[in-house]
């Protein structure tokens, strides 16, 4: 069993521990935060018998193997480093952090450790997710030609961490990683170029953000991100033989029946419905994570898709630089 120390408390923190609880591979041993009250109450909640303050006095807990991360954007990758320094093993909250640079640091600082580093890119590990993997490598749309990703929420309060770019806020970082991520799992490549234009709101940082992608085979990519409207949220896959369209990709509700659309035909082809069973992604993401740590590590490199999560990286960096810029910046893989 994988004894865990949640490092945070707040929504997503709770959520995740929560999930934890119900798997059998999870003991969840501390709290940290800032405030004390706050670890208190979720401790309270988790069944967690310690609460920290102080991040050493977690790093020095023999009773904890793994950690959490669920603290502002620009606070993962230090607070990862220090964690794989202590020998902790680490889950950290997408993105796992603000630039490639700092990814690439914290996964060099992993593999000298020996220790798991996964990013908490909880949507894959839902059926829903491995079902449309499943059909495009099937070949039931044909060659992709098109991925088009679009998600958002309003976001106004400019107190919110999410709004203030000195802590990596931006729609970018908090809901286009997802579409990033998702794009690359589906055409299994990385884009050469990107386009971007959006929208930067009252802080700074980007409210809104859209990003075309340009592949050197005939793909593209599109992904558009918002705070500035309604909950929405869409992926659709167009193939040269078909097309798949799943209304809620991501944030899965993990009691519902979810549903993929499939259309197999280039004109007017007929609907076809495939309905996934409920499952919660999180609990599937700490079970992988703790079937990571007992794994050799040539199989923790699956599990954990350390290579995607660096990608993903840079193409966000790219993102960032096409929008502040006005041009196509190129997508640069130097490894």
């Amino acid at each position: 069993m994988l004894r865990w120390a949640i490092i945070g408390a707040g929504r997503i923190a709770r959520k995740v521990g929560m999930a934890m609880r119900q798997s059998s591979t999870v003991a969840i041993r501390a709290v940290y935060a800032r405030r004390r009250d706050a670890a208190h109450a979720l401790a309270g909640e988790l069944g967690a018998p310690r609460v920290y303050d102080v991040l050493d006095a977690v790093w020095h807990d023999d009773e904890v193997d793994a950690v959490y991360i669920a603290l502002p954007n620009h606070l993962h990758a230090p607070v990862a480093l220090a964690a794989i320094a202590a020998g902790k093993h680490v889950l950290i909250e997408k993105p796992m952090a603000c630039t490639a640079a700092e990814v690439q640091a914290v996964q060099r600082a992993a593999e000298q450790s020996g220790v798991v580093v996964m990013e908490a890119m909880m949507y894959r590990f839902h059926p829903q997710t491995a079902q449309v993997q499943a059909l495009v490598a099937a070949g039931d749309i044909g060659e992709v030609r098109q991925v088009q990703v679009n998600f958002g929420y309003r976001q106004d309060n400019l107190h919110d961490i999410r709004m203030v770019e000195s802590v990596g806020g931006g729609a970018m970082y908090d809901i286009g990683c997802y579409g990033v991520h998702f794009a690359q799992s589906i055409t299994n490549a990385v884009p050469t170029t990107v386009n971007a234009m959006g929208i930067r709101g009252g802080n700074g940082v980007d409210v809104l953000a859209t990003g075309l992608f340009g592949y050197q085979h005939q793909c593209q990519t599109q992904i558009n991100v918002s705070f500035l409207g309604g909950f929405y949220q869409q992926a659709r896959i167009i193939g040269y033989d078909g097309a798949i369209e799943i209304e809620r990709p991501f944030t899965v509700f993990p009691d519902r029946e979810s549903v993929i659309r499939l259309w197999r035909g280039a004109h007017f082809a007929k609907e076809e419905q495939i309905v996934v069973p409920p499952a919660n992604h999180f609990v599937h993401q700490v079970e992988v994570f703790a079937h990571a740590v007992a794994v050799s590590p040539t199989q923790r490199l699956v599990l954990t898709q350390s290579s995607a999560t660096l990608t993903n990286a840079v193409v966000i960096d790219a993102w960032h630089r096409a929008m502040y810029s006005g041009r196509c910046e190129s997508v640069e893989i130097s490894w």
